[in-house]
């Protein structure tokens, strides 16, 4: 059943990757068509620091979904409520926080925009951008909590594609109607946050224990500070270089750098689905303490993981300029093609995700406190290395200082997952990366001499990405029969056995 579920939610995360990726790539085109690349920054831009604001309830999700594990695994219905409203009332706090520093930054951060956009539409533009946010606090934030503990996120991801693509619906005929970028912002808003009528009509059905009279454990939940710095990490890794560009560089260089950061999230999401999928099982095993069941499910978890994103980042490493060429074809007004920031975010996005498997397993396990010195180190790391990488050089250096970030905390979360929680040495996934490197390698060596890197059309594009992505997959299949031929057998005997 365990099995079973993950399976079920990693289909249904892919499909909400893959829609939230297609409704994703149509915007940017739009707002710069339409608005010009300055104004496509500054909604980027602050979409980046709307994320970071939500962090106010980023603890608070982590150490409840961690709390319910084994309340769920129990049935101990009582402590599920207590639990599930002691995590709504922390939601509401943060959502009251959340609307104060909206305000504020609506009010400060137009002072740090260039002069050709008014205040009054930067200032606006953050009030209605954070809508959604909102939502998250006051509404969202209990339901996805609850989901994600019980195995079942694949109801989440079903909600977030319907608002991806109502979302993208309303923008396109707003734009097309002539709407402002406010109305035009604040319409899509709405709209994204009507996926809460799905999530909150399947909670009601199916989850009819819950009771609001019983009282919350605030205990419960008092990992929270510790879990946002996790969050945080993440968070800054992910979304903080494009705040950094825009302030230091101008809006136009922030609109380049949000087309191959929403580029490589879309990557990055796509590969955090089997770890999204399965935080809850990993924790259902933790729960169980059964060892033994547990490093034979990471073992394969790692692998699969591993081997996923040695494909899918060396199919990129020859595929991402090709596809800016054609992308951004269309854009006048700036200079988009740059195939150093290209390479660049391929190796950070590498570096980023060899430390997914471990991670997973940290948080499943709850081991905030235990790693969160690191954690700071981390974030650290990255903030002063952006900030004085971009003064030497410039755009790219936003991605040298994140860079510098991964080398440090991804080897750092391998060993301690291994040392701490499976009582293991590293050797096991550090030979499945040097592996891994290798046919990466070998396969980017040969592809660079066979595709074009400029190409004319979305169809030429494809052809080429399914060719070095079959091509891939059957080196990399081919070698890790020879290296890996138990973990590989293991792995897709399990896959089969989830149809029959």
């Amino acid at each position: 059943m365990r099995t079973r579920k993950t399976f079920i939610n990693i289909i249904f995360n892919f499909l909400q990757q893959l829609v939230g990726i297609v409704t994703g790539l149509i915007l940017p085109p739009l707002i710069v068509g339409k608005f010009g690349s300055s104004l496509n920054g500054l909604v980027s831009t602050i979409k980046q620091m709307m994320t970071y604001v939500q962090l106010t309830g980023a603890g608070i999700a982590a150490s409840s979904t961690y709390a319910l594990y084994k309340p769920l695994v129990d049935e101990n219905h009582k402590k599920i409520n207590g639990i599930y409203n002691a995590a709504n009332k922390m939601f509401i706090k943060a959502g009251n926080v959340f609307s104060v520093i909206v305000l504020v930054v609506s009010i400060i951060y137009p002072f740090f925009v260039e002069n050709d956009i008014s205040y009054f539409v930067i200032f606006l533009l953050v009030i209605v951008i954070s809508v959604c946010g909102l939502s998250e606090f006051y509404i969202f934030g209990k339901y996805q909590t609850l989901l994600d503990a019980d195995q079942s996120n694949y109801i989440i991801a079903i909600a977030q594609s319907i608002g991806n693509v109502c979302n993208i619906v309303a923008t396109v005929i707003l734009i097309k109607t002539n709407q402002n970028i406010i109305v035009v912002q604040l319409g899509a808003s709405i709209v994204y946050v009507m996926r809460i009528l799905v999530v909150s009509i399947y909670i009601k059905r199916n989850y009819t224990y819950l009771d609001a009279s019983v009282s919350p454990l605030m205990e419960e939940i008092n990992q929270k500070n510790d879990a946002i710095i996790h969050e945080l990490t993440t968070l800054v890794v992910l979304n903080s270089s494009t705040i950094f560009v825009s302030i230091f560089l101008g809006l136009k260089d922030a609109s380049v750098f949000a087309i191959y950061t929403f580029i490589f999230s879309g990557l990055h999401m796509i590969c955090s689905v089997i770890s999204n999928a399965i935080y809850a099982s990993f924790g259902d095993v933790i729960a169980s303490e059964d060892n033994e069941v547990l490093d034979k499910a990471f073992n394969q978890y790692e692998w699969i993981y591993l081997f996923a994103i040695g494909i899918m980042y060396t199919v990129t490493f020859v595929m991402i300029m090709p596809f800016v060429s054609v992308y951004t074809s269309g854009f006048t007004d700036y200079n988009y093609y740059l195939p150093l920031l290209g390479a660049l975010y391929t190796c950070v996005g590498v570096a980023m995700n060899m430390r997914t498997p471990a991670r997973t397993l940290v948080v499943a396990a709850g081991h905030y406190k235990e790693t969160r010195k690191k954690a700071i180190i981390e974030v650290i790391i990255n903030v002063v290395g952006q900030i004085v990488f971009i003064y030497f050089f410039g755009i790219y250096g936003a991605l040298i200082g994140c860079l510098c970030s991964h080398l440090y905390r991804t080897p750092d979360f391998i060993h301690y997952a291994n040392k701490n929680i499976l009582s293991k040495s590293d050797f096991r996934v550090v030979k499945r990366i040097f592996i891994n490197f290798i046919i990466s390698v070998f396969v980017i060596i040969g592809l660079q001499l066979i595709v074009p890197q400029i190409m004319s059309s979305y169809m030429e594009w494809i052809g080429y990405s399914l060719f070095a992505t079959m091509l891939t997959f059957i080196f990399y299949l081919a070698v890790n029969l020879v290296f890996e031929r138990e973990s590989t057998m293991q792995t897709f005997k399990t896959i089969v056995g989830i149809f029959k």
